[in-house]
């Protein structure tokens, strides 16, 4: 008799990644009937940290001509039943989420049911901002793409968590617990990076740092006061721990958080040893992604997760 097992147990490095989606809001402000054949562009990465698309929303009545904008891909916007603003917003949510490379929702905050949260499917920075071209909505920008594969690391990649809880105690049974209540946990991902190439290292500050170009010249990036009282919640990116040995088809043994910051801390010059960067990830709760898991992920977090 044969048998054959596979092993539970993990060596392995991880590949670390971090980043953001470009996310817009797209107001709505005509009529359907207004709108036929018109259209906005957006581009998106194709793929986490790749090249851009280059895509075009319009609106179709089932009349109106495809705009066709050279060099642009179309995604239709079927709004051959509507009237309102707001049954143009459903539609427009509808059309996105349909397309691999977008998610959308209706903003919960404009209760007239126009405004679309409309962002890339993939992290990483955009080349070109989303533009109406004729058809008359509102495009504001809420949050810039950005983020890349870090590169090698040294020293090993290091994941604490903390859970924090309640005691209850009783006068009469002195210091006996008598329950106790769990209040919160916090997460934390510290590791160097190796590659502290200017591009990696504007990322891994982005959040506390900043970056300028002088007319002329080239850009810098460091730390000043341009950042102060920014929210980390708003400027926050995604982390992801993807084992060495697996393939990248295989997310089983992923570590996600949906919501972190990054923190740096000591950067070397040595004759002898390499220089690194010391960076610590800290996790915010992410109220876009479910409750059962948004502040860490362990498994394949490219699945549908959102609350």
């Amino acid at each position: 008799m044969s048998s054959s097992a596979s092993s539970s147990f993990l060596l392995s490095a991880a590949n670390v990644s971090w980043g953001r989606r470009e996310c817009y809001t797209v107001l709505i402000n005509d009529l359907a009937a207004d709108m036929d054949g018109e259209y906005f562009v957006y581009d998106a990465p194709t793929s986490d940290f790749g090249a851009n698309g280059e895509f075009y929303f319009w609106f179709d009545d089932g009349v109106a001509v495809d705009p066709a904008p050279a060099g642009r891909t179309g995604i239709a916007v079927d709004i051959s039943g509507d009237t309102s603003a707001a049954d143009v917003a459903g539609s427009l949510v509808t059309a996105a989420e349909a397309n691999a490379n977008f998610r959308a929702k209706l903003d919960a905050a404009d209760s007239s049911n126009q405004t679309v949260i409309l962002e890339a499917e993939f992290k990483g920075e955009v080349s070109a901002d989303a533009a109406d071209v004729d058809s008359g909505v509102t495009i504001t920008k809420q949050r810039d793409g950005i983020g890349a594969d870090l590169g090698a690391t040294t020293g090993g990649v290091t994941i604490t968590k903390s859970t924090n809880s309640a005691q209850v105690l009783a006068d009469q049974t002195g210091e006996l617990v008598r329950d106790e209540f769990y209040t919160g946990q916090s997460v934390e991902v510290s590791t160097s990076f190796l590659e502290v190439t200017p591009a990696n290292y504007k990322i891994l500050t982005s959040v506390v740092g900043d970056s300028y170009t002088p007319g002329g010249g080239t850009e810098v990036s460091g730390f000043g006061d341009s950042k102060l009282y920014s929210s980390f919640f708003d400027n926050g990116g995604e982390l992801v721990l993807h084992p060495t040995n697996k393939p990248a088809s295989d997310r089983s043994r992923d570590i996600t958080l949906p919501l972190c910051v990054p923190k740096p801390e000591e950067m070397n010059f040595s004759g002898a040893d390499p220089q690194a960067l010391s960076v610590t990830f800290s996790a915010l709760l992410d109220d876009s992604v479910r409750s059962e898991v948004r502040l860490l992920v362990f498994g394949d977090s490219s699945q549908d997760l959102r609350a």
